[in-house]
């Protein structure tokens, strides 16, 4: 496919990439945007180096890095005052308004941040997909040789990249428990280095035949009365080659609107890679502050500014117990 992106970033993709960050974003929402960049967003100061800073109180509740790993991806990496610093860049896709000052105001804003993607359909939830297929594209195309890992998200979401960065780094975080609330002994650690493809699992999901509901599924667009296993579409990691596979899958794929079921679902399917679960992409939102602090992806509650969150997460003197409260 042509290159098909209205506004990219400047020399997007040039420098080595640990983490690259796609955060999928309507033209109209400059204020989210704008929280992002001024909070999680900020990887300069939300880099690894936090991880022992929320979690240190609980040394030895969770796994440490694999060395092999760390040796690995060693040139994504760089010491500072003992620290590891992993490189993470956020940026953000959207797609085109009939509104002209919208667009007007959407270059400036990129102009300024350097971190806008623009496609040229039309944004809307109906294209979510597209979005997130346009997304695949600049990365493949861009990206291939000089980034490591990939997450999308939207930007109603929390993006804890500490301890994503610590995932990916073979470590745990030490949120998970059992019955008797107590630290699991055997936590998964991450140590694949391709096919991974991993998120909140969705399991035994079928399609919805009410027509009034914007997840509406019509029979001649999906005609089998179960979705396959597929991830919750608001955040999701991919390793570089699954990037490329999903694209390649979404190119011979017949296109169905509900972004998560298509990419994590009938295109990796397509693929043959298997979506893998971690509870710590938990998409919803929670009234528990710790839960910010101790999982990789949550959606900020209704009414709750961004900042609101992040002056809880960032302020490091507050130690959270081990256990996460339930509130769903």
């Amino acid at each position: 496919m042509d290159d098909t992106a209205t506004i990219i970033p400047r020399n997007f993709c040039a420098e080595k990439t640990f983490l690259l960050i796609v955060v999928e974003s309507a033209v109209n929402n400059s204020m989210r945007r704008q929280e992002i960049r001024e909070t999680w967003g900020n990887t300069s100061v939300f880099n690894y180096p936090v991880f022992f800073q929320l979690h240190g109180h609980l040394k030895g509740m969770y796994y440490p890095p694999r060395k092999s790993r760390i040796q690995r991806y060693a040139e994504y990496l760089t010491k500072q005052d003992n620290n590891l610093l992993a490189s993470v860049r956020v940026v953000f896709i959207t797609g085109r308004s009939r509104d002209f000052k919208s667009l007007r105001e959407l270059q400036v804003e990129s102009d300024r941040h350097n971190d806008i993607i623009q496609e040229s359909f039309i944004d809307s939830y109906n294209n979510l997909t597209l979005k997130t297929v346009m997304g695949l594209k600049n990365v493949n195309n861009r990206c291939y040789s000089t980034t490591a890992f990939v997450l999308k998200a939207d930007d109603d979401t929390f993006v804890n990249v500490p301890n994503l960065v610590h995932i990916l780094l073979g470590g745990t975080v030490p949120v998970i428990i059992n019955s008797k609330r107590q630290p699991l002994k055997h936590q998964s650690r991450l140590s694949a280095t391709s096919e991974i493809l991993l998120g909140l699992k969705r399991l035994e999901a079928r399609p919805l035949k009410d027509s009034s509901s914007k997840s509406y599924m019509p029979y001649y667009m999906f005609p089998n009365n179960r979705y396959p296993v597929c991830l919750s579409g608001g955040g999701y990691l991919m390793s570089m080659d699954v990037v490329q596979r999903l694209y390649v899958a979404a190119m011979q794929s017949k296109i169905v609107h509900m972004e998560d079921i298509y990419v994590t679902g009938i295109c990796a399917k397509r693929a043959q890679i298997v979506p893998m679960h971690n509870a710590l992409f938990a998409i919803y939102s929670s009234r528990y502050p710790c839960a910010y602090k101790q999982t990789i992806i949550l959606q900020k509650s209704d009414g709750t500014a961004m900042h609101v969150l992040w002056e809880f997460v960032s302020n490091y003197s507050i130690k959270c117990p081990l256990h996460l409260k339930s509130d769903r």
